[in-house]
């Protein structure tokens, strides 16, 4: 005997869902927070069942699960359940290596220019890079500040949403 994953019956138990990442997930939206969920995929020869989905949060990085369903090849029936959680981050970042490098280039600039300039292209170069540096750790402590104000929910939802998503695949597996 081996399982079945009716995937169209199980699409169709998520109203208002559309199709997403070229037909690999379908996406939806509860209140103000958006979900995909990912076809499910049977793990290579054994009863187990591979589900991811997401918490797409605009302004920060997604929320996401990666589920691993191990089912009775009897009765397709749930045997065991396994997974992961990995929280987004709290707001876009400005990452390191960029104000490194804007950084190394305004100070060369200063430096090729200090002659022609009698040092003080290098001093508002050292300005530049104070200023530009002060500006990026704002944005990235005003970033995060404003994406932990501006939570909906959503993530907090998230884990209905994969309650339901296990109950719905439940419901279409089956014996063939």
């Amino acid at each position: 005997m081996s399982l079945s994953l009716n995937i169209g019956q199980f699409n169709s138990l998520f109203p208002d869902a559309e199709s997403d990442k070229d037909g690999e997930a379908i996406k939806y939206t509860v209140e103000d927070s958006d979900y995909r969920i990912y076809n499910p995929t049977w793990q290579s020869g054994q009863p187990v069942l591979v589900v991811k989905m997401d918490h797409i949060r605009g302004g920060a990085t997604d929320d996401h699960v990666e589920l691993h369903i191990t089912f009775d090849t009897s009765n397709a029936s749930m045997v065991s359940i396994e997974g992961t959680w990995e929280a987004g981050n709290d707001g876009y970042q400005i990452p390191k290596v960029v104000i490194e490098v804007v950084d190394a280039s305004a100070e060369i600039l200063g430096a090729v220019g200090a002659l022609e300039t009698a040092g003080i292209s290098e001093a508002a170069a050292q300005s530049a890079v104070a200023v530009f540096d002060g500006f990026c750790k704002l944005f990235n402590t005003l970033s995060e500040l404003i994406v932990r104000m501006s939570d909906n929910g959503g993530r907090f939802y998230f884990t209905a949403v994969v309650c339901h998503t296990v109950n719905r695949l439940n419901s279409c597996v089956s014996v063939k």
